[in-house]
């Protein structure tokens, strides 16, 4: 409970500062492991499929060289449709071990 003078909840002294969202939002590709963690990759806009296949063949690699975890590394991923496409488990299929 706050105590203040009636009708001074609007005074300068009285509010918060804040930033209000504009209804605009970032999304960021990751990787991780008990080791260390991998690049991050900022999107622009909407992911599709080509998208994500291209993230992963920029810095899926990259990444699991950086951490050190090369040749014993596994992909797991969520259930995004981008992730489940065809492209895209086929190329995981074949380029991860």
């Amino acid at each position: 409970m706050v105590l203040r003078k009636p009708n001074s909840e609007l005074e300068m002294k009285n509010l918060i500062p804040s930033v209000k969202p504009r209804g605009g939002s970032q999304m960021v590709w990751g990787c991780m492991s008990a080791v260390d963690v991998g690049n991050l990759h900022f999107i622009d806009g909407m992911m599709d499929k080509y998208m994500y296949l291209d993230i992963l063949k920029q810095n899926l690699q990259q990444s699991a060289e950086k951490m050190g975890i090369l040749p014993h590394y596994k992909l797991y991923q969520d259930n995004d449709p981008n992730n489940n496409a065809h492209i895209c488990r086929l190329w995981a299929l074949y380029h991860c071990p």
